[in-house]
């Protein structure tokens, strides 16, 4: 005859298998997330020419380029510049980036 507490102390043991195979994959999808930020980081390093940069945040260069045209190089790029959408890669033209870049400035 099995006693109830070594019963509860088994189900305690499972949960607590469950819990850290959850963690587990939950460890790797944060490293999935962790690369794909830094290839990101890396690409905008690269696309904003950090050397120029003070270490303010501001790059420095004599022709700044506007926010819009920033989107609108995002969007040539293959990236969502929607509300939508925002960041992620395009397979296809996007009627709301399209709604938004061309929409009058005002």
């Amino acid at each position: 005859m099995v006693k109830p507490l070594t019963l509860k102390m088994k189900a305690l043991e499972a949960r607590a298998q469950d819990l850290l195979s959850e963690i587990k994959n939950l460890k790797n999808v944060v490293e999935v997330l962790e690369a794909e930020n830094a290839k990101l980081r890396q690409q905008l390093i690269m696309m904003y020419d950090v050397q120029n940069n003070d270490g303010t945040g501001y790059i420095d260069t004599p022709n700044k380029v506007t926010g819009r045209q920033n989107l609108a190089n995002l969007y040539n790029q293959g990236f969502h510049v929607c509300n939508i959408y925002f960041g992620q890669i395009r397979d296809s033209e996007c009627l709301f980036c399209a709604a938004f870049l061309h929409r009058e400035q005002g």
